[in-house]
Protein backbone atom coordinates (compact mmCIF):
# COMPACT_ATOMS: atom_id res chain seq x y z
CA UNK A 1 0.00 0.00 0.00
CA UNK A 2 1.02 3.87 -0.04
CA UNK A 3 3.82 4.85 2.11
CA UNK A 4 5.47 0.93 1.91
CA UNK A 5 8.99 0.86 1.83
CA UNK A 6 10.78 -2.00 0.08
CA UNK A 7 14.75 -2.89 0.58
CA UNK A 8 15.82 -4.06 -2.98
CA UNK A 9 19.32 -5.77 -3.88
CA UNK A 10 21.05 -4.33 -6.30
CA UNK A 11 22.77 -6.32 -9.35
CA UNK A 12 25.35 -5.19 -11.32
CA UNK A 13 26.89 -7.09 -14.11
CA UNK A 14 29.22 -6.32 -17.37
CA UNK A 15 27.75 -6.13 -20.65
CA UNK A 16 29.23 -9.13 -22.35
CA UNK A 17 29.94 -7.33 -26.01
CA UNK A 18 30.79 -3.55 -24.45
CA UNK A 19 32.04 -4.15 -20.92
CA UNK A 20 30.36 -1.51 -19.70
CA UNK A 21 28.65 -2.04 -15.83
CA UNK A 22 24.75 -2.35 -15.65
CA UNK A 23 22.83 -2.53 -13.23
CA UNK A 24 19.44 -3.41 -12.12
CA UNK A 25 17.52 -1.86 -9.92
CA UNK A 26 14.33 -3.43 -9.35
CA UNK A 27 13.20 -7.02 -8.05
CA UNK A 28 12.95 -9.53 -10.56
CA UNK A 29 9.31 -11.22 -9.47
CA UNK A 30 7.92 -8.05 -9.59
CA UNK A 31 7.04 -6.23 -13.25
CA UNK A 32 8.50 -2.50 -13.00
CA UNK A 33 9.20 -0.19 -15.95
CA UNK A 34 10.28 3.62 -16.47
CA UNK A 35 7.99 6.25 -17.03
CA UNK A 36 8.01 8.25 -20.77
CA UNK A 37 11.10 9.42 -21.92
CA UNK A 38 11.09 13.06 -21.81
CA UNK A 39 9.20 13.30 -18.30
CA UNK A 40 11.74 14.20 -15.77
CA UNK A 41 12.36 10.70 -13.75
CA UNK A 42 15.12 11.63 -11.71
CA UNK A 43 16.01 14.47 -8.65
CA UNK A 44 17.66 17.15 -9.68
CA UNK A 45 20.69 15.54 -7.37
CA UNK A 46 20.52 12.37 -9.16
CA UNK A 47 20.53 10.22 -6.46
CA UNK A 48 16.10 9.17 -6.34
CA UNK A 49 13.51 8.37 -9.56
CA UNK A 50 10.07 7.48 -9.88
CA UNK A 51 9.23 4.49 -11.64
CA UNK A 52 6.11 2.25 -11.95
CA UNK A 53 6.17 -1.01 -10.70
CA UNK A 54 3.28 -3.92 -9.46
CA UNK A 55 3.30 -4.03 -5.71
CA UNK A 56 0.09 -4.02 -5.29
CA UNK A 57 -2.43 -3.94 -4.04
CA UNK A 58 -4.85 -4.21 -7.15
CA UNK A 59 -4.24 -7.55 -9.10
CA UNK A 60 -2.08 -7.96 -12.05
CA UNK A 61 -2.15 -5.78 -14.55
CA UNK A 62 -2.20 -3.08 -11.53
CA UNK A 63 0.40 -0.13 -11.50
CA UNK A 64 1.62 2.14 -9.11
CA UNK A 65 4.73 5.29 -8.68
CA UNK A 66 7.56 4.27 -6.25
CA UNK A 67 10.32 6.59 -5.46
CA UNK A 68 13.74 4.93 -5.09
CA UNK A 69 16.83 5.87 -3.43
CA UNK A 70 19.48 4.53 -5.11
CA UNK A 71 22.27 5.09 -2.08
CA UNK A 72 20.02 2.81 0.09
CA UNK A 73 18.59 0.91 -2.45
CA UNK A 74 15.03 1.37 -0.65
CA UNK A 75 11.60 2.35 -2.77
CA UNK A 76 8.74 3.72 -1.16
CA UNK A 77 5.32 2.96 -2.80
CA UNK A 78 3.77 6.50 -3.75
CA UNK A 79 0.31 5.78 -4.50
CA UNK A 80 -2.13 2.53 -4.19
CA UNK A 81 -5.03 3.92 -6.61
CA UNK A 82 -6.46 1.95 -9.52
CA UNK A 83 -5.50 2.88 -13.26
CA UNK A 84 -2.53 4.98 -12.47
CA UNK A 85 -0.66 6.06 -15.60
CA UNK A 86 2.85 5.24 -14.66
CA UNK A 87 4.29 5.89 -18.10
CA UNK A 88 3.19 9.85 -18.15
CA UNK A 89 4.10 10.90 -14.83
CA UNK A 90 6.74 13.49 -13.62
CA UNK A 91 8.50 15.09 -11.01
CA UNK A 92 8.30 19.37 -10.20
CA UNK A 93 11.51 21.02 -10.55
CA UNK A 94 11.85 21.61 -7.09
CA UNK A 95 11.79 17.94 -6.58
CA UNK A 96 8.51 18.35 -3.95
CA UNK A 97 6.00 16.74 -6.10
CA UNK A 98 4.54 13.69 -8.42
CA UNK A 99 2.03 15.03 -11.13
CA UNK A 100 0.46 12.10 -12.81
CA UNK A 101 -2.98 10.80 -14.58
CA UNK A 102 -5.41 8.18 -12.74
CA UNK A 103 -7.89 5.95 -14.35
CA UNK A 104 -7.75 8.39 -17.60
CA UNK A 105 -9.84 10.92 -14.96
CA UNK A 106 -7.84 12.82 -12.90
CA UNK A 107 -4.70 14.50 -12.78
CA UNK A 108 -3.19 14.48 -9.65
CA UNK A 109 -0.30 16.63 -7.21
CA UNK A 110 1.17 14.35 -4.87
CA UNK A 111 3.70 15.70 -2.48
CA UNK A 112 6.16 13.71 -1.72
CA UNK A 113 7.28 14.57 1.79
CA UNK A 114 3.68 13.59 3.37
CA UNK A 115 2.43 11.78 -0.08
CA UNK A 116 -1.26 13.90 0.26
CA UNK A 117 -2.86 13.96 -2.82
CA UNK A 118 -4.59 17.11 -4.73
CA UNK A 119 -6.60 16.67 -7.62
CA UNK A 120 -5.72 19.47 -9.73
CA UNK A 121 -8.45 18.88 -12.67
CA UNK A 122 -10.98 16.45 -13.73
CA UNK A 123 -11.67 15.33 -16.95
CA UNK A 124 -15.22 15.95 -18.52
CA UNK A 125 -17.59 13.06 -18.33
CA UNK A 126 -18.12 13.27 -22.07
CA UNK A 127 -13.69 12.64 -22.48
CA UNK A 128 -11.62 10.27 -21.83
CA UNK A 129 -7.72 11.70 -20.63
CA UNK A 130 -5.23 10.26 -22.90
CA UNK A 131 -1.56 9.95 -22.90
CA UNK A 132 1.14 11.74 -21.54
CA UNK A 133 0.40 15.43 -20.11
CA UNK A 134 3.54 17.92 -19.98
CA UNK A 135 3.74 20.53 -17.98
CA UNK A 136 5.53 23.93 -19.18
CA UNK A 137 9.35 24.68 -17.63
CA UNK A 138 7.87 26.52 -14.61
CA UNK A 139 5.59 23.37 -13.61
CA UNK A 140 2.58 26.00 -13.39
CA UNK A 141 0.02 24.54 -16.29
CA UNK A 142 -0.12 21.08 -18.56
CA UNK A 143 -0.93 20.55 -21.92
CA UNK A 144 -2.88 17.43 -23.15
CA UNK A 145 -5.27 15.40 -25.13
CA UNK A 146 -8.57 14.40 -24.84
CA UNK A 147 -10.79 11.91 -26.48
CA UNK A 148 -14.51 12.08 -27.07
CA UNK A 149 -15.59 8.91 -24.57
CA UNK A 150 -18.06 7.55 -27.57
CA UNK A 151 -14.60 7.06 -29.63
CA UNK A 152 -12.77 5.73 -26.76
CA UNK A 153 -11.12 2.32 -26.38
CA UNK A 154 -8.37 0.39 -24.70
CA UNK A 155 -5.35 0.72 -26.97
CA UNK A 156 -3.65 -2.72 -25.29
CA UNK A 157 -2.55 -3.99 -28.31
CA UNK A 158 -0.96 -2.88 -31.69
CA UNK A 159 -3.95 -3.88 -33.30
CA UNK A 160 -6.05 -1.74 -31.29
CA UNK A 161 -3.59 1.20 -32.16
CA UNK A 162 -4.01 0.77 -35.74
CA UNK A 163 -7.40 0.63 -35.11
CA UNK A 164 -8.23 4.03 -33.35
CA UNK A 165 -6.55 5.68 -36.21
CA UNK A 166 -8.65 4.31 -38.49
CA UNK A 167 -11.68 5.80 -36.32
CA UNK A 168 -10.15 9.12 -36.83
CA UNK A 169 -11.48 10.04 -33.09
CA UNK A 170 -12.65 13.45 -31.73
CA UNK A 171 -9.55 14.73 -29.74
CA UNK A 172 -8.95 18.13 -28.28
CA UNK A 173 -5.47 19.45 -27.26
CA UNK A 174 -6.04 21.79 -23.94
CA UNK A 175 -3.94 23.52 -21.43
CA UNK A 176 -4.70 23.40 -17.33
CA UNK A 177 -3.52 25.77 -15.15
CA UNK A 178 -2.74 24.18 -12.46
CA UNK A 179 -3.11 26.82 -9.80
CA UNK A 180 -6.50 27.72 -10.97
CA UNK A 181 -7.84 24.04 -12.31
CA UNK A 182 -8.96 26.03 -15.33
CA UNK A 183 -8.94 24.62 -18.79
CA UNK A 184 -8.71 26.20 -22.27
CA UNK A 185 -9.28 24.81 -25.32
CA UNK A 186 -6.34 24.93 -28.26
CA UNK A 187 -7.47 22.55 -30.87
CA UNK A 188 -10.29 20.43 -31.51
CA UNK A 189 -10.41 18.02 -34.29
CA UNK A 190 -11.56 14.99 -35.70
CA UNK A 191 -7.93 12.79 -36.03
CA UNK A 192 -6.04 11.52 -33.57
CA UNK A 193 -3.43 13.52 -31.62
CA UNK A 194 -0.74 13.01 -29.35
CA UNK A 195 2.06 13.66 -27.71
CA UNK A 196 1.20 17.43 -26.73
CA UNK A 197 4.67 18.83 -25.28
CA UNK A 198 5.25 22.58 -24.12
CA UNK A 199 8.32 23.82 -25.83
CA UNK A 200 10.97 24.45 -23.01
CA UNK A 201 11.32 27.97 -21.42
CA UNK A 202 8.74 28.95 -24.39
CA UNK A 203 4.79 28.21 -23.09
CA UNK A 204 3.85 30.08 -26.43
CA UNK A 205 4.79 27.41 -28.35
CA UNK A 206 2.58 23.69 -28.08
CA UNK A 207 3.80 20.60 -29.93
CA UNK A 208 1.38 17.88 -30.72
CA UNK A 209 1.24 15.09 -33.26
CA UNK A 210 -0.87 13.27 -35.59
CA UNK A 211 -0.88 9.61 -33.98
CA UNK A 212 -1.22 6.61 -36.11
CA UNK A 213 0.94 3.47 -37.43
CA UNK A 214 4.32 5.39 -39.16
CA UNK A 215 3.19 4.60 -42.44
CA UNK A 216 0.00 5.80 -42.85
CA UNK A 217 1.19 9.10 -41.34
CA UNK A 218 2.06 12.11 -43.89
CA UNK A 219 2.86 14.82 -41.39
CA UNK A 220 3.60 13.80 -37.53
CA UNK A 221 4.74 16.92 -36.55
CA UNK A 222 2.72 19.68 -35.83
CA UNK A 223 2.78 23.27 -33.55
CA UNK A 224 0.09 25.54 -32.59
CA UNK A 225 0.59 28.77 -30.18
CA UNK A 226 -0.90 28.36 -26.76
CA UNK A 227 -3.89 30.32 -28.07
CA UNK A 228 -4.70 28.42 -30.92
CA UNK A 229 -2.87 30.49 -33.78
CA UNK A 230 -0.47 30.02 -35.89
CA UNK A 231 -1.08 26.40 -36.32
CA UNK A 232 1.44 24.87 -38.66
CA UNK A 233 3.30 21.65 -40.05
CA UNK A 234 6.02 21.16 -38.84
CA UNK A 235 7.26 18.65 -41.90
CA UNK A 236 5.44 16.93 -44.58
CA UNK A 237 6.98 13.54 -44.84
CA UNK A 238 8.79 13.15 -47.80
CA UNK A 239 7.92 9.65 -50.17
CA UNK A 240 7.90 6.64 -48.06
CA UNK A 241 9.30 8.01 -45.06
CA UNK A 242 8.07 7.96 -41.39
CA UNK A 243 8.89 10.85 -38.55
CA UNK A 244 8.69 9.30 -34.97
CA UNK A 245 9.12 10.17 -31.39
CA UNK A 246 9.84 14.00 -31.78
CA UNK A 247 10.84 15.02 -27.90
CA UNK A 248 12.02 18.93 -27.28
CA UNK A 249 15.85 19.54 -26.21
CA UNK A 250 15.76 19.96 -22.78
CA UNK A 251 17.02 23.66 -23.16
CA UNK A 252 14.03 24.17 -26.21
CA UNK A 253 16.57 24.81 -28.63
CA UNK A 254 15.24 22.65 -31.17
CA UNK A 255 12.80 19.47 -31.41
CA UNK A 256 14.46 16.13 -32.43
CA UNK A 257 12.89 13.47 -34.07
CA UNK A 258 13.44 9.77 -36.19
CA UNK A 259 13.46 9.63 -39.96
CA UNK A 260 13.47 6.68 -41.75
CA UNK A 261 12.02 5.39 -45.52
CA UNK A 262 10.84 2.39 -46.28
CA UNK A 263 13.36 2.23 -49.45
CA UNK A 264 16.26 2.67 -47.08
CA UNK A 265 18.14 0.35 -44.20
CA UNK A 266 19.61 3.71 -42.30
CA UNK A 267 17.85 6.21 -39.91
CA UNK A 268 18.50 9.42 -39.54
CA UNK A 269 18.51 12.09 -36.29
CA UNK A 270 16.77 14.98 -37.18
CA UNK A 271 16.19 18.56 -35.28
CA UNK A 272 12.96 21.07 -36.42
CA UNK A 273 13.14 24.64 -35.71
CA UNK A 274 9.54 25.21 -34.48
CA UNK A 275 10.20 29.07 -35.85
CA UNK A 276 11.50 28.94 -39.47
CA UNK A 277 10.52 25.36 -39.59
CA UNK A 278 14.07 24.21 -41.26
CA UNK A 279 14.80 20.51 -40.36
CA UNK A 280 18.02 19.44 -40.15
CA UNK A 281 19.50 16.14 -40.85
CA UNK A 282 22.39 15.64 -37.75
CA UNK A 283 23.19 12.42 -38.40
CA UNK A 284 22.51 8.67 -39.41
CA UNK A 285 22.13 5.89 -37.03
CA UNK A 286 21.19 2.22 -36.96
CA UNK A 287 18.03 1.87 -36.49
CA UNK A 288 16.91 3.31 -32.90
CA UNK A 289 12.84 4.29 -31.95
CA UNK A 290 13.48 6.15 -29.11
CA UNK A 291 15.75 9.25 -28.87
CA UNK A 292 16.50 11.71 -26.03
CA UNK A 293 19.40 14.17 -25.36
CA UNK A 294 21.35 15.95 -22.68
CA UNK A 295 20.22 19.19 -21.76
CA UNK A 296 21.91 20.91 -24.59
CA UNK A 297 21.01 18.49 -27.05
CA UNK A 298 25.40 17.43 -27.53
CA UNK A 299 24.63 13.87 -26.66
CA UNK A 300 21.88 11.72 -27.57
CA UNK A 301 21.12 8.30 -26.59
CA UNK A 302 18.55 5.54 -28.82
CA UNK A 303 17.00 1.74 -28.28
CA UNK A 304 18.16 0.16 -31.59
CA UNK A 305 14.94 -2.06 -32.56
CA UNK A 306 15.44 -2.81 -36.80
CA UNK A 307 12.36 -2.05 -38.54
CA UNK A 308 9.15 -1.24 -37.71
CA UNK A 309 5.89 -3.56 -39.50
CA UNK A 310 4.72 -1.32 -42.29
CA UNK A 311 1.58 -4.19 -42.39
CA UNK A 312 -0.92 -1.33 -41.80
CA UNK A 313 -3.99 -2.99 -41.82
CA UNK A 314 -2.66 -5.38 -39.32
CA UNK A 315 -0.39 -3.72 -36.62
CA UNK A 316 2.53 -1.34 -35.69
CA UNK A 317 4.49 -3.88 -34.18
CA UNK A 318 8.31 -3.68 -34.44
CA UNK A 319 10.77 -6.05 -35.96
CA UNK A 320 13.58 -6.80 -33.20
CA UNK A 321 17.13 -6.69 -34.97
CA UNK A 322 19.31 -4.25 -33.39
CA UNK A 323 19.49 -4.61 -29.14
CA UNK A 324 21.91 -2.03 -28.20
CA UNK A 325 21.31 1.33 -26.64
CA UNK A 326 23.20 3.69 -28.61
CA UNK A 327 25.47 7.13 -27.68
CA UNK A 328 25.53 10.10 -30.40
CA UNK A 329 28.04 12.18 -29.24
CA UNK A 330 27.23 15.30 -32.03
CA UNK A 331 30.21 17.45 -31.08
CA UNK A 332 32.67 14.63 -31.77
CA UNK A 333 30.54 13.01 -34.31
CA UNK A 334 30.77 9.69 -32.76
CA UNK A 335 28.31 7.15 -32.05
CA UNK A 336 29.14 3.57 -29.54
CA UNK A 337 27.10 1.04 -28.83
CA UNK A 338 26.82 1.26 -24.84
CA UNK A 339 25.45 -1.52 -23.64
CA UNK A 340 22.58 -4.65 -24.55
CA UNK A 341 19.18 -4.01 -23.91
CA UNK A 342 17.53 -7.01 -25.73
CA UNK A 343 14.27 -6.08 -25.23
CA UNK A 344 11.73 -8.40 -27.11
CA UNK A 345 10.07 -5.26 -27.60
CA UNK A 346 6.40 -7.52 -26.54
CA UNK A 347 2.73 -6.51 -25.47
CA UNK A 348 3.07 -7.63 -21.70
CA UNK A 349 0.50 -7.32 -19.23
CA UNK A 350 -1.96 -5.81 -21.28
CA UNK A 351 0.33 -2.83 -21.90
CA UNK A 352 2.11 -1.94 -25.66
CA UNK A 353 5.06 -0.52 -23.31
CA UNK A 354 6.55 -2.19 -20.84
CA UNK A 355 8.98 -3.67 -22.51
CA UNK A 356 10.23 -0.26 -24.28
CA UNK A 357 13.21 0.50 -23.48
CA UNK A 358 13.02 4.10 -23.48
CA UNK A 359 16.54 5.35 -22.83
CA UNK A 360 17.64 8.92 -21.11
CA UNK A 361 20.39 10.30 -19.47
CA UNK A 362 21.04 10.32 -15.90
CA UNK A 363 21.47 14.23 -14.68
CA UNK A 364 25.31 13.95 -14.63
CA UNK A 365 24.96 12.25 -17.81
CA UNK A 366 27.47 9.32 -16.83
CA UNK A 367 24.59 7.03 -17.18
CA UNK A 368 21.64 6.18 -19.06
CA UNK A 369 18.31 4.76 -17.42
CA UNK A 370 16.11 1.99 -19.31
CA UNK A 371 13.27 -0.79 -18.81
CA UNK A 372 13.30 -3.53 -20.50
CA UNK A 373 12.19 -7.24 -20.60
CA UNK A 374 16.22 -8.48 -21.40
CA UNK A 375 16.38 -11.26 -18.88
CA UNK A 376 12.28 -12.80 -18.96
CA UNK A 377 14.27 -15.85 -20.85
CA UNK A 378 15.76 -16.12 -17.14
CA UNK A 379 12.29 -16.01 -15.04
CA UNK A 380 13.05 -12.18 -14.58
CA UNK A 381 10.22 -9.86 -15.00
CA UNK A 382 11.09 -6.44 -16.75
CA UNK A 383 13.07 -4.20 -14.64
CA UNK A 384 14.69 -0.97 -14.54
CA UNK A 385 18.25 -0.60 -15.45
CA UNK A 386 21.57 2.08 -14.94
CA UNK A 387 24.25 1.03 -17.98
CA UNK A 388 27.00 2.99 -16.95
CA UNK A 389 28.75 5.27 -19.65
Amino acid sequence: MKSTERKFEFLTREDPDTGARVTRLTPPDVTCHRNYFYQKCFTNDGRKLIFGGEFGPHPSPNWNYHLLDLDTQTAIQLTDGAGENTFGGFLSPDDKYLFFVRDKRQFIRLDLATLKEEVLYVVPDAWVGYGTWVSNSACTKIVGIEIAAEDWFPLNTWQKFNEMFHKKPLCRLFSVDLSTGQRTLILEQRGWLGHPQYRPFDDNTVAYCHEGPHDLIDARMWFIDEDGTNRRCGKEHSEGESCTHEFWVPDGSAMIYVSYNTNSPERWICSLDPVTLQNKVLTTMPQCSHLMSNYDGTLIVGDGVGKVSHDSTASNAMLVGDPYLHLFDLKAGTTRAIARHDSGWDVYKDDRQVTHPHPSFTPDNKQVLFSCDKERANGVEPALYLADL
